[in-house]
């Protein structure tokens, strides 16, 4: 097995300067050769062992996943290569790297997670679960760092999907009367855009104006308007702070995703399984195909092509969306 070095080099490289390693000492504690180790950190060297990963790590103590992938960045997104899935899946890199450590992702339960839950008690899964290997290691002060980032990245994501959460809920009871005034569609649009800016600006004279119309409208409604507001104000202030704090640590919060877009996926696991069930409607990807369809066999959008390509499957016409093609051209597989 092998990763391919895309910056794996250069991490190497900074890794061991903060630790106060040269070259020779890191090729010594690794039992490796000074050249190779300088062929990787230089790039020349396109492929690292997973023997070698481990052994680099342990010597820098840091995570493998630090080495991998890029921890100082955790909410930018990271192309799925080799898997033809990168219109599907979009993953962060936060996403990755709790999936190669085999961690699932926070998650809430719903009547979708519930709905999900029941046909995979009666059809099967139709992911493989995540495995994962846990490497004690005793964390120098670049593993120190790396953990922490990875920490906050964690609670960025967590606080994001909260905060995605909360403003969904909040959009569909304002729109539907539920606190007892019901605004029009331009009074709706401008409050929403009002709660989208929650997590760049302090003032929300909107969502003030906002409780004085429920007081108004429905008095007795007032106090779970005010809850509702100060959810909102909360959670963006945690959002606010935890991207101050990556930042603090060298990381860059910038490729954090909008909380309102409904597009992203947020994270591996159950959820990113339940975005994609809820998104499309597909009863784990049945509904995309013709023919002898075997939930155990086709696990995987690369799967369904392979069976596509060799005539034991025909994509379903207007159903290639699901797999990031033209609904117009999908008819034609």
């Amino acid at each position: 097995m092998t990763q391919k070095v895309q910056g794996v080099g250069r991490r190497i490289a900074a890794f061991r300067k903060r630790e106060g390693l040269s070259a020779q000492e890191l090729a010594e504690d690794t039992g490796m050769s000074r050249s190779v180790i300088a062929n990787i950190e230089n790039g020349r060297r396109d492929d690292l062992t997973v023997t070698e990963l481990l052994a680099i790590s342990r010597a820098l103590r840091v995570p493998p996943v630090a080495i991998l992938f890029d921890v100082t960045k955790p909410m930018s997104p990271v192309p799925a290569s080799n898997t033809g899935e990168e219109q599907v899946l979009r993953p962060r890199a936060i996403d990755v790297i709790d999936w190669v450590a085999g961690l699932d992702a926070p998650s809430q339960w719903s009547d979708d997670r519930a709905s999900m839950e029941a046909e995979l008690a009666e059809n099967g899964p139709a992911v493989m679960p995540m495995t994962g290997m846990i490497l004690e290691a005793t964390y120098g002060e670049s593993g120190w760092d790396a953990v922490r980032l990875l920490t906050v990245g964690r609670q960025l994501r967590t606080a994001t999907e909260k905060h995605a959460q909360l403003t969904r809920d909040f959009a569909w009871y304002v729109r539907t009367g539920h606190f007892g005034w019901e605004p029009s569609s331009s009074e709706h649009l401008r409050l929403m855009d009002e709660v989208r800016d929650l997590t760049d600006i302090e003032s929300a004279s909107a969502l003030e104006g906002f409780v004085v119309k429920v007081s108004k409208a429905a008095p007795d409604q007032a106090k779970e308007a005010e809850r509702a507001v100060r959810r909102l104000r909360s959670s963006a202030q945690d959002m606010r702070e935890l991207r101050g704090l990556l930042q603090s640590l060298g990381g860059d919060p910038s490729g954090s995703p909008d909380p309102t877009d409904e597009s992203g996926f947020p994270a591996f696991g159950f959820e990113q399984v339940i975005t994609l069930w809820s998104r499309t409607r597909f009863r784990f990807m049945r509904d995309l195909v013709e023919g002898q369809f075997d939930a155990a066999k086709y696990r995987t959008a690369n799967q369904i092509h392979r069976a596509i390509s060799a005539g034991k499957l025909r994509l379903k016409k207007g159903r290639g969306e699901a797999f990031g093609e033209d609904p117009e051209e999908a008819g034609g597989h």
